[in-house]
């Protein structure tokens, strides 16, 4: 649990400086992580 809190409050946390110094662009649309098997993915909706 607390491996993938972590990475779940970076992912959001690389996110929101994105966001906020407008250098890179955001995800689009979802991210999807997958604790099983330790996998992500991006979906464009």
């Amino acid at each position: 649990l607390h491996s993938i809190s972590a990475f779940i409050g970076g992912c959001c946390a690389q996110e929101a400086i994105k966001l906020i110094t407008h250098q890179y662009t955001p995800v689009d649309n979802v991210l999807v992580y997958n604790g099983i098997r330790q996998s992500a993915n991006v979906f464009k909706l």
